[in-house]
């Protein structure tokens, strides 16, 4: 699975329509962020807990959009108090200052916060919460389906490289035996030079360049090198499952292997194959910071 996709879902009801986008790109971890109307911040853990469900790694922005209509689970009141206030001073105006006329449905209609909404039936974001689920789950599976697709075409591209990786192993490891042979002839070489000079020891100069030459045996990196890239093919064959940070892991230790192959090796062309290997691995370790 891919890090990076895009979803939408909308579904409507008979007092509102709901609109889900979710956007997601790569991310160490799940780093995940929801946006809801003020009036429906109650949905936000649900929503949390639908995606976590469904994605497992990456950064994810989801927002919810809201239009309404209708009375939305509310209904109208006159604040009384406010009312009686204001008639009361209508009349007290009349009667003092001797101004005519009667307070009309207009004038009370001008009045700031005469007519309040007040709830009715229930909270309004529970009642309306099965809508806004159905349009999360929408734009989740819009997204998986978009994420899958391009882990697919990721998948293809990453089996292509580890299998140069793999032939560019066998190669290292047909070299091995080459690649001991060459130290060694320069060892003789060298200890053949020395011999000649007075004070030194031949037998101390043969255990010294045996002990060098087994530390210059890559035999063990290769095996290792092998090891590694058999859990590569493994990991292709995980259907569902997170590889991401396996894939990440494995990936530095078949870096780390031929690291040290490059550096204990006597042999050029085993040097030329690790330059080849690295720069194949690098292309590797930029398509796996966007897999799940």
């Amino acid at each position: 699975m891919s890090m990076t996709g895009f979803g939408r879902g909308e579904r409507h009801g008979e007092e509102i329509s709901v609109t889900v986008e979710a956007r997601t790109v790569n991310h160490r971890f799940l780093d995940l962020h929801t946006r809801c109307p003020g009036r429906f911040l109650s949905w936000e853990p649900r929503i949390r807990g639908i995606v976590r469900d469904s994605v497992r790694r990456g950064k994810v922005d989801l927002h919810v959009n809201v239009r309404e209509w209708g009375k939305l689970g509310a209904g109208l009141r006159v604040n009384d108090e406010l009312l009686r206030s204001f008639l009361g001073e209508a009349k007290r105006i009349r009667e003092e200052h001797g101004v005519g006329g009667e307070v009309t449905l207009r004038d009370l209609l001008s009045v700031p916060d005469l007519f309040q909404t007040a709830p009715v039936a229930g909270d309004p974001a529970e009642l309306l919460w099965p809508v806004a689920e159905g349009a999360v789950r929408d734009a989740l599976e819009m997204l998986g389906r978009a994420r899958a697709e391009e882990g697919d075409r990721m998948k293809g591209v990453l089996q292509e490289a580890v299998a140069r990786l793999e032939v560019l192993a066998g190669e290292i490891r047909s070299l091995t035996a080459e690649n001991k042979e060459q130290a060694a002839a320069r060892f003789r070489e060298r200890i053949a030079a020395l011999s000649a000079e007075a004070g030194v020891d031949p037998v101390r100069l043969h255990q010294e360049a045996a002990i060098l030459l087994d530390r210059l045996d890559i035999t063990e990196e290769c095996d290792r090198l092998a090891s590694h890239l058999a859990a590569v093919d493994a990991l292709f064959r995980s259907p569902g499952d997170a590889v991401g940070k396996r894939f990440d892991f494995l990936v530095q230790e078949i870096f780390r292997e031929l690291n040290t192959a490059g550096n204990k090796s006597a042999h050029a062309g085993v040097s030329a194959l690790v330059v080849t290997a690295k720069t194949e691995l690098e292309k590797v370790r930029e398509q796996i910071q966007n897999i799940e």
